[in-house]
């Protein structure tokens, strides 16, 4: 395939199909230009289902390259559903937005072939010239690059303040830390400025190193799937047995959800088997399990008979992780 003769690198849109429409306007693109997203298309903002119709448009235009973020992995995994654990972690990243984006007027998630394609068709990494392109990291040299061991570090694995910087044969282009201002290094660069979380979607050119920017046009905020669209529930709730480790008055305590959704949770006490608590009271924890699990704060609303504790999540404005 000949050379293009410009390739551009798109950080993480999460759902921000408005912004990306305005950034593609931006960009000098032609018909040999090469661009590649960095992952991470969908969960969090407002129209997910809008980012992968706006990417499939493109690709009509010029050559389009879309890596696999760890959002599109967890996507698949909440499709495949043989792991309910997995299936909470989708939930707790912000998927429920994604879903309300493919919902239809009785709440019922319906997405197209064409996007269920789109999305198990994503690579891990993509190598053009002189840079690798992964959504998160490369954890080892790019040429020895085995996805089989290294495909879930490079979804996942951040780069932190302070980190030695890599060395390899190739630039590294990433997205997934969310940062300010792109992080433009020797030998890596990250894109991912944060547009969900009211920041701004960011495209660089490889060859000029040209940035290209768009702010975010509306703020950051919750989006859950209902069960119906007037549904009085706030939230779709999912059934599914999810440990919970809640640490109370210094003591840990270990339950297993009944049903969730990311506004709330109904849960059973698994050690000690009977737990005593006060509606009103404040707890913290974790739901889910390893690396997996996400953080939560909640109050208990209910106890029934010390065996089924409802608790509402707090919910917190979006910050960047």
């Amino acid at each position: 395939m000949d050379d293009p003769s410009s390739v551009f690198a798109i950080g993480d849109v999460h759902g921000c199909a408005e912004e990306l429409r305005a950034l593609i306007q931006k960009l000098p693109l032609k018909r040999d230009s090469l661009v590649v997203f960095l992952g991470d298309y969908i969960d969090r903002g407002p129209d997910s289902r809008g980012v992968v119709d706006t990417i499939l448009d493109l690709q009509q235009y010029c050559r389009v390259v879309c890596l696999l973020g760890n959002h599109e992995l967890m996507l698949r995994e909440f499709l495949d559903g043989s792991d309910s654990r997995r299936v909470a972690r989708f939930i707790y990243n912000g998927g429920s937005a994604t879903l309300a984006s493919y919902a239809d007027h009785d709440g019922v998630f319906v997405m197209p072939q064409e996007h269920r394609e789109f999305f198990d068709a994503l690579p891990y990494h993509f190598i053009q010239g002189d840079h690798c392109f992964v959504h998160a990291g490369v954890p080892t040299t790019v040429e020895d690059i085995d996805v089989a061991i290294h495909g879930e570090e490079m979804v996942w694995m951040r780069h932190r303040p302070g980190m030695p910087e890599p060395n390899y044969s190739k630039i590294v282009v990433h997205g997934h830390s969310a940062i300010p201002e792109p992080d433009i290094q020797e030998r890596r660069i990250n894109l991912d400025t944060a547009c969900v979380y009211g920041r701004r979607l960011t495209a660089m050119e490889l060859k000029t190193r040209e940035l290209y920017k768009v702010e975010r046009s509306t703020g950051p905020q919750p989006i859950y799937l209902r069960d119906v669209a007037d549904s009085r529930r706030h939230a779709l709730r999912f059934t599914g047995k999810v440990p919970v480790a809640v640490v109370h008055h210094g003591m840990p305590l270990l339950f297993e959800t009944i049903n969730y959704s990311e506004i709330g949770i109904l849960m059973t006490p698994v050690n000690p088997p009977d737990v005593k608590f006060r509606a009103g009271a404040s707890i913290e924890g974790t739901i889910g399990i390893g690396d997996t699990a996400t953080a939560f704060k909640g109050v208990v609303l209910r106890v029934d008979e010390g065996k089924r504790i409802a608790c509402k999540i707090i919910v917190e404005p979006l910050t960047p992780p």
